[in-house]
């Protein structure tokens, strides 16, 4: 509470109702951190999910986990709320171990390097602030292997947190698989999630949306759903359609077409144990953690920004 009060009271004047409910958002977002920290695994890198560490065989930390507790923690504001990321040289060296330089892939503890979660270290070892020399390779191998759309929009990501204008390769190749994609998408799949996972992936790359995302913004805000989110198929929301198209009108500078909804969506997710989870009334996990976090930060942005 005194890290909450001290952090009003550095705002302009507000309302007594505006107080409380910086107050109780200052304290939600603090309980939160605590509930990431408690994740944390003795080696290094953080659990997917509240473990039992009497458990045999011993819980295992995840590469993909640990990439979103540090990113969750930024949008949460940790740093700015006083609390510091916690054990990041630790935290970094688990991303390294993670790394095989035979091949240049990440893969998770006794798994096998893939596309996607060769994106995930090199995400999380850049926000851990690991040098590129140590896991350079990487960019080579997501070049080799990336080749369908989901392929190449996860490895985006990789490519955007390396630095676009420091890819060591044309992108070409990937902005013809994205723009097939976009093109002839399959009919069974959600519009608005299409727009937004191909929306997203050229805008991250800094290259121009094709003719046929030219009415990305309107199929975007048109999808989302009466619960405040958007989803795959008809019918219920999930959390991961939401986080692509809230990223791609993010990059578009677009606001939903009901911010209070989607508020209400996100803050469904909440558990009693001050996590978050990936659907209403399931356990908290560290992945429903980091999709409130940056979804949330993109909203609350978009609105201050009104």
């Amino acid at each position: 509470m005194r890290v909450a009060l001290a952090f009003v009271f550095l705002l302009p004047s507000v309302s007594c109702a505006q107080t409380e409910e910086m107050i109780r958002s200052v304290e939600q977002k603090l309980a939160t951190l605590k509930w990431i920290q408690s994740q944390e695994a003795p080696e290094g890198g953080f659990y997917a999910a509240p473990q039992n560490p009497n458990s045999k065989p011993a819980p295992v930390a995840s590469l993909r986990a640990t990439s979103a507790a540090a990113r969750a923690w930024k949008y949460l504001g940790g740093e700015g709320l006083g609390s510091k990321f916690p054990n990041k040289e630790k935290h970094a060296a688990f991303v390294l171990k993670c790394y095989d330089p035979k091949t240049g892939g990440f893969a998770e503890p006794d798994g096998k390097p893939d596309v996607a979660v060769t994106s995930v270290g090199v995400m999380a070892a850049m926000e851990l602030g690991v040098p590129k020399e140590k896991f350079a390779k990487a960019m080579d191998y997501l070049k080799a292997n990336a080749k369908t759309f989901e392929e190449v929009r996860i490895a985006a990501a990789g490519v955007e947190a390396w630095g676009v204008k420091d890819c060591p390769f044309k992108l070409d190749d990937w902005v013809k698989v994205a723009t097939d994609y976009a093109a002839r998408p399959n009919p069974k799949d959600d519009p608005a999630r299409v727009a937004g996972s191909a929306t997203a992936f050229f805008l991250r790359l800094d290259r121009k949306l094709p003719d046929d995302l030219s009415l990305a913004s309107l199929t975007l805000r048109s999808g989302q759903r009466k619960d405040g989110g958007w989803g795959k198929v008809e019918g219920d929301s999930d959390i991961e359609t939401t986080y692509r198209v809230m990223r791609a009108l993010m990059l578009l500078r677009v606001k939903p077409k009901d911010p209070q909804k989607l508020h209400e969506y996100l803050d469904a997710h909440r558990t009693k144990d001050a996590g978050y989870s990936t659907k209403p009334g399931d356990p908290s996990s560290m992945s429903g953690v980091y999709y409130y976090a940056i979804v949330s930060k993109w909203l609350d942005d978009m609105e201050e920004k009104k």
